[in-house]
């Protein structure tokens, strides 16, 4: 018997011997001793102690062993009852529950909680750390729940699918919306809108009342198939050397007559059709006259022939001059781009800061030649910048030059374009020339 040491080493108590009353007292105290409440066998597995219980219950429904404690039989045997619980649980590892987990109390998460299957919580979920949830979300079951938000939102807002779901309900509309960006809306139905700026791309239709307490600075483009007349009409005046009015409502066309003011301003003979040759006429029929013999006549050539144009001058036939000067511009890169703009001169030059990339603008059109030269300077320092050319730069050879890399060197090339821009022809006309 575990826990139990016999009492007769004498084996006094045995067949054909007297047995006496202490011999019998000796071994009923070890027996008494060994099941002692306080003081019996431990089943600890030590000598005379007992092998230790592996199974308990009526029908040895718990096992156990050095590192475990389990039923006999999966979801069978019970921990606890619903009127008789167990008071505190403290796992070290983790706990996999297969069915549902019910907590009345509060529920305090030290690590990480993973659930693989479903999780109901009866009450409030409070949750004072970060959430992550993966996989579909699903917030509340009927239109009677609600969300609040009393965290900023730190990301965008995305649906899944386009053109599936509102932002908001008629009868259930959001108050005010706030936006820094563009809202690019496909269709707007506003019933009041304050707009700063309006840009629509698409169709606008106002079925009420557009009033605009600003100016209205628009470029307006196609056509409107009604117009209504001014409601005050105006009238359009020509003012300066050219006078005459017309009053304008908008429901027809108006015509001007224009009337031009006498001696309001010059013209040169050759734009006055006929002038010339009538003024041959008359003067051959009465003499010859050099311009010297006229007095002060050359000097109002003079005066009337030294002008300035702004813009394009088309002459027809050769034009001779005894010279000529052609725009210098002085061009700089930024953020490494250097552009050449055509219509700014003839004459460029740099002097490089940086590695740069170089854009030529505004060529006139095809079928009209343009050339210019281009003087590049290195920096002091010997920097040994690099440029990188139009794609449109057609070289000898197909092969680009290499900058001289030197301190304040001096490289010049020339090119030149008569299809608009579409293929520049690029000539190295010097090189380490400072």
């Amino acid at each position: 018997m575990a826990g139990y040491t016999r009492q007769d080493t004498a084996n006094n108590i045995s067949n054909g011997n007297v047995v006496d009353a202490d011999d019998l007292d000796n071994e009923f105290n070890g027996v008494e001793a060994a099941f002692n409440a306080g003081s019996g066998h431990t089943h600890n597995g030590s000598a005379g102690e007992g092998a230790p219980i592996t199974v308990i219950g009526p029908a040895q429904d718990i096992v156990t062993s050095t590192t475990l404690l389990r039923p006999k039989t999966t979801n069978v045997v019970s921990l606890g009852t619903d009127a008789l619980r167990y008071k505190d649980m403290y796992l070290e590892g983790n706990a996999d529950i297969d069915g549902t987990l019910n907590i009345e109390g509060a529920v305090t998460l030290q690590n990480t909680l993973a659930v693989t299957g479903n999780t109901t919580v009866g009450g409030t979920l409070a949750v004072t750390g970060n959430t992550t949830v993966s996989g579909n979300t699903t917030l509340g079951n009927a239109d009677t729940d609600t969300v609040t938000f009393t965290a900023d939102v730190a990301s965008a807002i995305i649906p899944s699918v386009d053109d599936a779901y509102d932002l908001g309900a008629i009868g259930s509309e959001w108050r005010n919306l706030y936006i820094d960006g563009t809202a690019n809306i496909d269709t707007a139905s506003i019933d009041t809108a304050n707009v700063v700026t309006l840009a629509v791309s698409g169709n606008g239709t106002v079925a009420g009342t557009l009033t605009v307490t600003g100016g209205i600075n628009a470029t307006i483009t196609g056509s409107s198939s009604t117009a209504d007349k001014l409601t005050t009409a105006r009238t359009i005046t020509l003012d300066g050397d050219v006078s005459g009015a017309a009053n304008f409502d908008g429901s027809a066309n108006i015509t001007i007559t224009a009337t031009v003011a006498d001696d309001s301003h010059n013209h040169v003979i050759a734009n006055v059709d006929g002038l010339q040759t009538a003024l041959d006429g008359k003067a051959a029929s009465v003499h010859t006259h050099v311009i010297s013999d006229v007095t002060g006549l050359q000097t109002a050539l003079d005066a009337k022939v030294s002008a300035t144009y702004t813009g394009d001058v088309d002459i027809t036939g050769e034009l001779v001059v005894d010279s000529y000067n052609e725009t210098y511009q002085a061009v700089s890169s930024s953020s490494g781009t250097t552009t050449i703009d055509c219509e700014a001169g003839n004459i460029f030059a740099t002097t490089l800061s940086e590695n740069t990339t170089f854009a030529f603008s505004n060529p006139p059109a095809s079928g009209t030649a343009y050339g210019f030269s281009l003087r590049i300077v290195q920096d002091a320092s010997a920097s040994g910048y690099t440029v990188t050319w139009p794609a449109s730069v057609d070289w000898p050879n197909a092969t680009a030059p290499t900058l001289t890399a030197t301190a304040s060197a001096v490289d010049q090339f020339v090119f030149y374009t008569n299809d608009g821009g579409t293929t520049w022809y690029g000539f190295v006309s010097g090189q380490a020339m400072g």
